[in-house]
């Protein structure tokens, strides 16, 4: 098996969104996210057999803010709220472009969601959105990475709809 898997999912419909009780979804709103987004990551793969190893916000700004395909409005991340509470996140996900120009593909950048939230819907509504944001821009189709050795991700991805390019 690859240690990389490619898959891709063509949309034949705007996705819905589901919302997820207790969870509210907002965009990216400043460097204070960087500390957010980098504590989610490292939470979100502590467990993993193909960890990764930790990043500061050097490494942050190389990943997304010097990218010419960055856009702030195109990072999500999900929180919840508990009554009287200031929000918790617990995802993000990013929506990213490979290529130039007409030739730029939809590529999903770093689904994250942490442990304790897995199989409630996050997942599938942070996918949506960033699927939803393709489609209102005029795409049709998006792709995404995974590490074969990630399983929960490859089976979320395989229930979303989501196979290698040749399929």
């Amino acid at each position: 098996m690859p240690a990389v898997l490619q898959l891709t999912r063509k949309l034949i419909e705007r996705p819905a969104p589901e919302m997820v009780a207790g969870v509210q979804l907002r965009t990216y709103q400043g460097p204070q996210d960087i500390e957010i987004w980098l504590d989610l990551r490292r939470r979100a793969f502590a467990r993993q057999q193909l960890g990764v190893r930790d990043w500061n916000a050097d490494e942050f700004d190389r990943e997304f803010l010097a990218k010419s395909w960055w856009q702030p409005e195109a990072m999500w991340f999900a929180e919840t709220q508990p009554l009287l509470m200031p929000s918790t996140p617990v995802g993000s996900v990013t929506l990213a472009r490979r290529g130039e120009g007409s030739e730029s593909k939809p590529v999903v950048h770093w689904l994250l969601v942490l442990p304790k939230f897995r199989k409630q819907g996050v997942g599938r509504l942070l996918m949506a959105t960033l699927e939803a944001a393709v489609w209102d821009s005029g795409g049709r189709q998006v792709w995404l990475e995974t590490h074969a050795q990630w399983a929960e991700a490859a089976r979320l991805y395989g229930a979303l709809g989501y196979r290698p390019p040749a399929e």
